[in-house]
């Protein structure tokens, strides 16, 4: 790691935490979180680790920002805002962080695929759901395959699988500049997709969901109406952040198991 990548890193991620929290992407926490994960990897790996993350973030947090008034419906239900903290920045971003450590610690394996598998089920996971929640369209349990309303957790509609594989594909895309193949592309689509599918299923059946005692609403907050909400499902320490940090890491090993099987 040379000291003038490092004092890059460092330098990127000042610009990125500071310009992400006056645009109210992050709050303090997560532009704290996003200072050291932003300057670690590129301190790691230059543009070839940076990019894609950076094109994660930057495109995942303006799709936040979309149909802002019919997303307000669903602000009760989930547990948190579309203003990321330090908790969701390192669930999307932390498997992504300890594979660019590892390449430092052992530069002679190849742990960027691992890392574009886990950053492209974050991102497919993402943009899955910011569309999902935007667009019209039939949702259906990913365990039931019965429909559900909108904004349920662990339910999957066409244009909500689209989006995922159009962020999916999009991190492929960025990896470009060094490593392209079609195969490879292929490859990251299906781990990104996959990851968020596994992030889907563990939401609608692990994933800590609660009652409201007070206005009956199922909803991934402990406390709702400023009262504490019945657990009803899943267990409690299985948070959405949990569930984020699955995602990313069955991102990561299917893009291994996919490039050991072809």
């Amino acid at each position: 790691m040379e000291s003038t990548q490092l004092v890059t890193g460092v330098f990127l991620g000042i610009t990125i935490a500071v310009g992400a929290f006056f645009a109210r992407f992050l709050t303090f926490g997560g532009s704290i979180a996003t200072f050291f994960l932003a300057s670690i990897i590129f301190a790691a790996g230059s543009w070839k680790w940076t990019l894609p993350i950076f094109v994660f973030f930057v495109l995942s947090s303006s799709l936040s920002k979309l149909g802002q008034p019919k997303k307000k419906q669903f602000e009760s239900v989930f547990e948190k805002s579309g203003i990321r903290d330090y908790g969701q920045v390192l669930a999307n971003g932390g498997i992504g962080g300890l594979l660019a450590l590892a390449q430092v610690a052992l530069p002679s394996q190849d742990f960027y695929p691992a890392y574009l598998g886990s950053i492209a089920a974050v991102t497919a996971d993402t943009w899955g759901t910011e569309l999902g929640l935007i667009t019209r369209g039939r949702t259906y349990s990913i365990i039931s395959f019965k429909q559900v309303p909108q904004g349920t957790n662990g339910g999957v509609s066409l244009t909500g699988f689209a989006g995922g594989a159009i962020g999916a594909l999009t991190i492929a895309c960025s990896s470009a500049p060094w490593i392209w193949d079609e195969r490879q592309a292929v490859g990251i689509v299906a781990a990104g997709l996959s990851g968020s599918l596994i992030d889907s299923a563990l939401g609608a059946t692990m994933q800590a969901q609660y009652q409201c005692e007070s206005c009956g609403i199922t909803t991934e907050r402990r406390i709702h109406c400023s009262v504490p909400a019945k657990l009803v499902r899943g267990k409690q320490w299985i948070t959405n952040d949990v569930v984020n940090w699955a995602c990313a890491f069955s991102g990561a090993s299917l893009l291994l198991i996919f490039r050991h099987l072809s």
